[in-house]
């Protein structure tokens, strides 16, 4: 049977990160007060995890015998590479409205740019890879986002309620809401600044939940207006939908879904890329033609997904993506639970609890461990449990 391989995750000090869910959950200190945003589990050459009682790291183990530890059937579906990261997201402040192409569109894109450039490293870069991005996220707190478009209907009505807006009715009623939202993407700042200064104005005179678009349009301005300039993405707002999940739901960010995380801890699963087109709420760079191109414009009713059984012990969060699966386990102590993964690797997650057995040894001191395929493990549950497994998709 192989060897299980502990390793350690590596932290992305992003602003927008949080900062206490990450140190507490590892049990290390943050002295300097650090926004500790992402913990990557997996072998993405940006962020590889660290092997225990190693020098080496995750993606150089699987770099020497990809067949054997990936399983030679996803050794061949993803080129020696382990189809997906495996993150775990504390989201303080809002990130950038995003949008994730196709498989296709990102392989032209990435060899487009390859030959035309910019650099793979330059801030105006599009296709960092030629992969797609789909992602799955689970809350582990109350979660908010934006997830995909609203109706014609249900942006109309924002149009003729804020103030000042009334003026973009003609260019929804005449063309729809990719013209809608061309217009705003392509205006000039003094244009956006004049639609927007009249919500601005009234948002300073409430108090809003989080229920509520106008709180994040109140905490975008307060995270993003600068010298009485205002972020575009406040438009997206009002016209994505806004989504709360509960700890233990999730939602899947398929290939054109806008979408944005707003405030919360999850669990995200994603195919191994870093290519994002971003349409605001942002300083970065945003490619406007390109981004419009890549966009699905037609109404999304968000799906909440909710664990399904998929076996003893196990759970599942079902989602298209070919790359990876999430499975979700809560064993009482005193049980077992199986780690199959005669399919293809996996990556397994202790959230809380203790377990062990078979080379593996989870516990607060260490919550992650890489393990081969051609594996079918049993794990005994010393303490009450959360454990997720990440692994390959079908």
């Amino acid at each position: 049977m192989p060897t299980p391989y502990t390793f350690d995750g590596v932290i992305q000090h992003y602003a927008w990160g949080g900062y206490s869910y990450l140190p507490e959950l590892l049990d290390e200190p943050n002295p300097q007060h650090q926004p500790w945003a992402e913990l990557w589990m997996g072998a993405h050459p940006k962020g590889p995890g660290q092997l225990r009682g190693s020098e080496h790291t995750l993606d150089e183990l699987i770099a020497r015998e990809p067949k054997t530890l990936l399983g030679a059937e996803v050794a061949r579906r993803f080129n020696d590479q382990l189809p997906f990261l495996f993150k775990i997201l504390d989201v303080r402040e809002m990130l950038s409205i995003q949008v994730h192409p196709t498989k296709d569109a990102a392989e032209r894109g990435f060899a487009r740019e390859e030959h035309e450039g910019p650099g793979r490293d330059a801030p105006d870069r599009n296709y960092r890879d030629d992969n797609h991005k789909p992602e799955l996220g689970v809350a582990l707190t109350d979660f908010y986002l934006l997830h995909g478009f609203q109706s014609p209907a249900a942006i109309r009505k924002t149009l003729t309620t804020i103030p000042g807006w009334d003026l973009l009715l003609d260019t929804l009623d005449t063309d729809g809401t990719k013209a809608l939202y061309a217009r705003v993407m392509h205006a000039d700042q003094t244009e956006i600044d004049r639609l927007l200064q009249p919500l601005v104005n009234r948002l300073a005179e409430g108090a809003y939940t989080r229920e509520e678009p106008d709180f994040w349009a109140q905490r975008a301005v307060e995270q993003y207006t600068d010298d009485g300039h205002h972020d575009r993405g406040m438009f997206s707002i009002y016209w994505f939908n806004l989504v709360h999940l509960r700890p233990g739901e999730g939602i899947f960010q398929d290939a054109g879904i806008p979408h944005a995380y707003l405030e919360g801890c999850c669990i995200e699963l994603m195919a191994n890329s870093d290519n994002v087109l971003r349409g605001g709420l942002t300083p970065k760079h945003i490619d406007v033609p390109e981004l419009l191109d890549k966009t699905r414009f037609s109404p999304v009713t968000p799906d909440v997904l909710h664990p399904k059984a998929a076996g003893p012990s196990w759970q599942t969060y079902p989602t298209p993506a070919p790359d990876f699966k999430l499975f979700r386990s809560t064993p009482a102590a005193g049980t077992s639970i199986t780690v199959d993964t005669r399919s293809g690797a996996a990556i397994l997650l202790l959230l809380d609890g203790q377990l062990s057995g078979d080379g593996v040894a989870l516990d607060e001191t260490a919550r992650t461990t890489f393990i081969a395929a051609g594996s079918t493990l049993s794990l005994e549950v010393t303490e009450d449990s959360t454990v997720f497994l990440a692994t390959v998709g079908e």
